[in-house]
């Protein structure tokens, strides 16, 4: 009797842990692809048991399309079966469509279902990306020019730490048009942080710290230099 007892606690631990792990849920994460400095794909998720939640971000042409939606906003949802999840997605555009996601640990597959959707959107036929490892902490910074409404993000900790993970967000105010970029942190002689530098094919954006400005080069042009201000 104390062997079956046991058996049953030991299967019952077993099927809570089970439980708990897909509570978690696999797809959850950042996870972002590259294809040949064409083009970039980022999904944010949230699983909760079966169903998922979050954002892609699409940039291509060499930046000259962007379809990711402002900043927390969500544009994807979907349904999860065991390492595969059908989500559907809405464009900045107003189109919509649908895809597939394969998980199998760290990487994953976006396929884009047949004839799917309606409307105008941006995104891939296939993608393959990579979970990006979790920071153990994170401090965000937001500034605006007359034009722009940027948030930063230091991936490595506090802000002005030195960094190969930033984070730029920046919106265009006359129509809320989205880029996001991944980045570093410049240091001056002395190994201060003084800025951060995102490329984006050709084309450089850097924001300087004290005093906040952002300039937008490509080569040797300056397409945009702007002071702005930082907001609390």
């Amino acid at each position: 009797m104390k062997t079956k007892i046991a058996a049953f606690l030991l299967g019952a631990g077993s099927g809570l842990f089970s439980l708990q792990a897909m509570a978690a849920g696999e797809f959850t994460g950042q996870w972002t692809g590259e294809e040949k400095d064409q083009s970039t794909l980022t999904l944010q998720l949230k699983q909760t048991d079966n169903t998922i939640t979050g954002s892609y971000c699409y940039i291509t042409q060499n930046g000259n399309r962007i379809d990711c939606p402002a900043e927390g906003e969500n544009n994807l949802k979907g349904t999860v079966n065991n390492h595969r999840a059908r989500v559907e997605f809405t464009s900045s555009f107003g189109g919509a469509g649908y895809a597939n996601l394969d998980v199998d640990g760290e990487n994953m597959v976006w396929n884009k279902a047949p004839s799917s959707g309606e409307g105008k959107y941006y995104a891939p036929q296939h993608y393959t990306l990579t979970k990006k490892p979790q920071a153990t902490a994170s401090e965000r910074r937001k500034f605006e020019t007359d034009k722009f409404t940027v948030t930063l993000a230091n991936k490595c900790g506090e802000f002005k730490t030195p960094c190969n993970n930033m984070f730029y967000l920046g919106v265009r105010k006359s129509d809320n048009s989205v880029i996001t970029l991944q980045g570093k942190t410049v240091l001056n002689a002395s190994g201060d942080v003084v800025g951060s530098e995102y490329m984006n094919g050709d084309v450089t954006y850097k924001v300087d710290y004290e005093p906040v400005k952002l300039t937008v080069s490509q080569k040797e042009n300056v397409l945009i230099e702007q002071p702005g201000q930082w907001l609390k």
